[in-house]
Formats: structure tokens, sequence, C-alpha cells
């Protein structure tokens, strides 16, 4: 089976990530806040998916979640909403960067965040204690 090439719309103009965290923490659930620019027609067979930064096709995905479509829209006005990523699904901790990405229902990425890594909290190298003088 041939994978289709990613094909991406032009960052300007595109959905936009907020609030990305440049590490989040294995097994713990991730939300994923987005805004669609105005004029987009959201659909049910749109998803975001979490992506290797390297990957190709939009069949490369680790995970993806089918994006919510809000029951109502001001025509002419931006989109904000957001989708929760499980646990169970997410990549294992590693040095990996991965990005998400919005993908239309023709298959389209119409947005990416900025690269992200999956990482177990680092605990504190040396604790410091500040005390009062008398």
């Amino acid at each position: 089976m041939e994978e289709s090439p990613l094909s991406r719309a032009p960052s300007r103009g595109g959905v936009n990530f907020l609030n990305v965290a440049r590490t989040y923490i294995p097994n713990t659930k991730v939300e994923c806040h987005y805004t669609l620019p105005p004029g987009t027609m959201p659909s049910a067979s749109d998803w975001i998916g979490i992506f290797k930064v390297e990957a190709a096709c939009v069949r490369d995905y680790h995970t993806f979640v089918w994006s919510s479509v809000p029951e109502s829209t001001t025509d002419g006005s931006p989109i904000h909403t957001s989708v929760q990523f499980q646990a169970s699904y997410l990549p294992k901790p590693g040095a990996q960067l991965y990005q998400f990405r919005y993908v239309n229902r023709q298959g389209r990425v119409c947005g990416q965040s900025p690269p992200f890594q999956f990482r177990e909290p680092r605990p504190m190298d040396e604790l410091v204690t500040l005390e009062e003088a008398d």
C-alpha cells in the first residue's frame, strides 16, 4: 500500500495550538488546546494527532483523537476548543520530539504545534534551604 506524502497547509491562517508545553509527563492525560481560524468549518472527520516531528505522512501518527465540533459557531469568529489524549495511548518517555497536528477530513495538515517531549519529571538535584537571620 502506497502512503500519500504529508500535505501541509501554509502555517499562516491555519490552526493555532495554544499553551503547548516543552515536556509532558508520561502516563498522565494531555489536554491539547487549539484555535481554528475564522471561516473554518470543523468536521466530525477532522482529527488531532501526535506525530514524531520527522513524520512525513498523515498515517505516521502515534495516536489521534477526533476533533471536537462546537454546537454553534459565530460566523467569522475564531473557534477555541480542546481535546484530551488519554494517558495509556501516549508515547513512552525519551528524547524523541513530537508535535500535535490538526488533520482535516481531506487528509490535509492544517496546523502543527511547536515540538515537545514526553519525559519523566526531574527530581531536584539539590535542595537549598533558606533560613532567616535572628
